[in-house]
């Protein structure tokens, strides 16, 4: 069973100061997400509710990333600190790379999945930023759902990631972080629609601290994604 008992015991598995290499990380991994779940535990990790948040925000996003960038002869640890960054990458060679997380829309990502939870049946798109007063979600949701053209998914998606990046352009706190990895929704459209806004989306990540930048989806199964530094 997967609870939170469980889900401690991982958390201090990832957590230890000399790490756990990637191929321990990934059996370990997928094994929790294949065992059994209470609903409220399943409710819990999809709303970001503690404890499970870290699992959502931080760790799913690495373990994503690592296997878009094919990444899987290093260790990872995860500080679960509240500090940057949100994990260490500790590859073969004796290198050490911080990666930092940030979701593009969370917001929308939680309005989406309560009411899925609480209706059985949720819309895939809403096209509302983080930034927006919670009256324009709460009427937006209370609206029948509406089809999305492939222009407002590239527009909602474009807008939610520049103002991640707008977030993150701090070098005393991020200098020292090789990566910063942008977690948003890239199952709205197929890979090669997304292909117009990297350019962009590059030229706005260009002066900042992280070494490299990548945008990746937050599908469980195949993993995706482009990098834009």
């Amino acid at each position: 069973m997967f609870n939170t008992t469980r889900l401690q015991e991982f958390y201090d598995l990832i957590s230890v100061e000399s790490g756990i290499d990637t191929y321990e990380f990934f059996s370990q991994f997928d094994a929790l997400f294949l065992a059994e779940r209470s609903q409220q535990d399943l409710d819990d990790y999809r709303l970001g509710r503690k404890p499970w948040k870290k699992l959502r925000d931080e760790v799913s996003p690495v373990s994503r990333f690592l296997r878009y960038a094919e990444i899987s002869s290093a260790q990872v640890r995860f500080p679960l600190n509240d500090k940057a960054p949100d994990c260490w990458l500790v590859t073969s060679d004796g290198g050490s790379y911080g990666i930092e997380v940030t979701i593009a829309r969370g917001r929308e990502r939680y309005h989406r999945t309560t009411e899925m939870i609480e209706k059985g049946l949720g819309r895939g798109f809403i096209g509302i930023q983080d930034d927006e007063p919670q009256e324009s979600f709460t009427n937006r949701m209370s609206k029948p759902r509406l089809a999305y053209s492939s222009e407002q998914a590239l527009k909602t998606t474009k807008l939610g990631i520049l103002r991640c990046l707008s977030r993150k352009n701090d070098y005393a706190k991020y200098g020292d972080i090789f990566y910063l990895i942008i977690e948003t929704d890239l199952n709205l459209l197929p890979h090669e629609r997304w292909l117009p806004i990297i350019d962009e989306l590059s030229n706005a990540a260009h002066n900042l601290p992280f070494c490299e930048i990548h945008v990746i989806g937050d599908s469980e199964t195949t993993p995706k994604g482009f990098r834009i530094k």
